[in-house]
């Protein structure tokens, strides 16, 4: 890691400690939110932490699904474990999980590391439309909490939002400027580019390539039901929320979700202060908010720490046995 990046990951992570700390000092009685966040029994804390695990199983075995029509073939429980220790990976640094995690799996089954990106980048798009879609049962279902959250938030003026297009149509027409300048080229080095971005469109592609995409489909549902009965179980057993509807529930998942999406590690701070807002549009109380946003990240993140930490000992050791095995 380069210093601009460590300066760049320090910061974020001080902004997340600084909305953290700040979320935290809105609390005027501590012992109450302390006694809120022990309100969580164990049954439900078991559950969050299973489900988010089956989670990353699935996002495992899914993988291999995309895989497959590049005509490479993987372990599942190796790239189980390169999924887990991608989650690891971007708990501590933000966007590093998608390298980490085609890197360990390259380094144990060999597979291109840029294939492996451009099914990655199929992953995030497929995953984006699932968050669209419960966003939109979430806006459907909680118009007035919706209307409510974003009488919040501070809207650019016209001014503001014509600069914004500006600069992404100077964007879109820089990248495709680069793009083509490279593709002319027959210098090494933007050879390689070439020939790596070409191998992530490979990737990119073998999802109309896939043969079992019912499995694929099924799997992207499991996941996201995972996602959300990780939140569902602890909204509904905790003091303060207890009496949370289930679309109620998907706007508040979906609010966290918007919340992880900030690039402080592991989403700290970010992802309360985005549950506590969801809460707040619903009329709960904040302290509510905060107790149940802190209660779900933190049994996530042991989650993601622990299994993540097994996976990497798991590809650890059978890198070393690849070693011992071949022939001097």
């Amino acid at each position: 890691m380069n210093w601009k990046k460590a300066v760049t990951l320090s910061v974020f992570f001080a902004i997340g400690i600084f909305l953290f700390v700040k979320l935290m000092d809105m609390v005027e009685d501590k012992s109450e939110l302390f006694e809120y966040m022990s309100s969580a029994p164990i049954w439900a804390i078991a559950l969050t932490f299973t489900m988010g695990f089956l989670a990353i199983v699935s996002r495992g075995y899914r993988w291999l699904l995309l895989i497959e029509p590049l005509g490479y073939r993987a372990s599942g429980f190796r790239a189980v474990c390169a999924v887990a220790f991608g989650y690891f990976a971007n708990t501590f640094v933000p966007r590093s999980g998608e390298v980490a995690r085609c890197a360990a799996l390259n380094s144990t089954d060999d597979i291109p590391v840029n294939k492996l990106l451009g099914t990655v980048i199929t992953e995030r798009v497929v995953d984006l439309m699932m968050l669209f879609l419960f966003m939109s049962i979430a806006l459907v279902t909680n118009y007035d909490a919706v209307i409510s959250l974003l009488g919040k938030i501070k809207q650019p003026d016209s001014s503001e939002l014509q600069n914004y297009i500006i600069v992404f149509v100077l964007a879109i027409i820089l990248i495709a400027f680069m793009i083509r300048r490279t593709n002319k080229s027959n210098h090494p080095i933007q050879k390689k580019i070439v020939e790596f971005v070409s191998g992530i469109g490979k990737g990119v592609k073998s999802v109309l390539l896939m043969k079992r995409r019912i499995a694929f489909v099924l799997h992207t549902f499991f996941i996201w039901i995972m996602y959300f009965l990780m939140s569902y179980g602890l909204f509904i057993s905790m003091e303060g929320s207890r009496g949370i509807g289930i679309f109620e529930s998907v706007w508040v998942m979906v609010s966290g979700g918007f919340g992880m999406v900030f690039p402080a590690p592991g989403g700290i701070g970010a992802y309360q202060w985005a549950v506590t807002l969801g809460f707040e549009s619903l009329g709960y109380d904040q302290l509510v908010g905060v107790s149940v946003g802190n209660v779900v990240w933190l049994t996530q993140t042991g989650m993601i720490i622990i299994v993540g930490t097994i996976g990497y000992f798991f590809l650890a050791a059978y890198r070393v046995s690849l070693k011992k095995s071949k022939p001097e």
